[in-house]
């Protein structure tokens, strides 16, 4: 089997990368640091004429809340996957893996939506569109939150990281306001295996992907102390405001059984592997 992943320069990029060769040889397509040149803000057929069995879309825009940022991320996450859908089409691909997001579930009266959400979401539906007109299966696996033992994720889930620098250096973790959040993370070397077993397996279907538990913060600062060996101290704010739930997640055990495989990785041990990553550097 021969992969090509698009999103040469991201973190989960690289890892499914990894992940998918053993199955194959295994290129990359991006705007840098890549062997096929590809750019999903720019709309013009790419000039490759190599043959792949299965194309993974991973990059994404994250946009916020200037209107330069609206525009950028409707233009790479919406329209990109359109021309990453035709990109597979040209190679000769006939399975496309898009990496969503579980923020496509989120609606305008949930806390955390915005041009993501939306983006995100029409990136799904414009994908079923092509390939269901085209003839290409097409997997859309929406992940939850993404984080890894080396800390490359840290920029996109801040607050799982300064918990762990909290408990390693026996320090209070202090969480905003009066509620408890529930939250699901997702170790990235979970994530490259599901989509190792589904690239394999061919499966088709929009799937839910994340760890069978959403601990609460309190839990997950509780975890943190023991995997760092620290006596636990965890406080809450209730003068700030509160951090709050996210949207429900269902998910996808179908796909788990399917594969054979469920996300092992729990909080617990995900500190313990980011420990014992930290000492290795010391």
């Amino acid at each position: 089997m021969k992969s090509l992943v698009i999103g040469s320069t991201s973190v989960i990029g690289g890892a499914v990368a990894l992940a998918l060769s053993r199955l194959g040889e295994v290129k990359l397509a991006g705007r840098r640091d890549a062997d096929i040149a590809f750019d999903l803000s720019r709309h013009e057929p790419c000039a490759c004429d190599e043959r792949f069995d299965v194309v993974v879309l991973v990059a994404a825009d994250f946009g916020g809340r200037q209107p330069d940022d609206l525009v950028r991320a409707e233009q790479v996450n919406s329209v990109g996957t359109l021309a990453a859908c035709r990109l597979a089409e040209q190679c000769g691909a006939r399975h496309f893996i898009l990496l969503s997001s579980r923020s496509a579930c989120d609606r305008p009266t949930d806390p955390y939506f915005g041009i993501y959400s939306l983006s995100k979401r029409h990136a799904e539906e414009v994908a079923s569109l092509y390939c269901q007109e085209r003839g290409l299966t097409l997997t859309v696996l929406r992940i939850s939150q993404v984080y890894d033992s080396g800390e490359q994720c840290r920029p996109h889930q801040p607050l799982l990281y300064a918990i762990a620098d909290k408990a390693q250096a026996g320090q209070t973790v202090e969480l905003y306001g009066r509620n408890d959040a529930r939250r699901n993370y997702l170790h990235l070397s979970d994530l490259t295996e599901v989509c190792a077993r589904l690239a394999e397996k061919g499966i088709a279907g929009l799937y839910n992907c994340g760890h069978p538990e959403s601990p609460r913060l309190s839990e997950i600062a509780q975890a943190a102390f023991e995997a760092f060996g620290q006596p636990s101290a965890v406080r809450f704010l209730p003068e700030k405001s509160d951090i709050p739930d996210l949207p429900p997640f269902d998910l996808a055990h179908e796909l788990y059984e399917r594969i054979g495989f469920i996300p092992r990785i729990d909080v617990r041990r995900g500190f313990e592997l980011m420990r014992a990553h930290r000492e290795s550097l010391s």
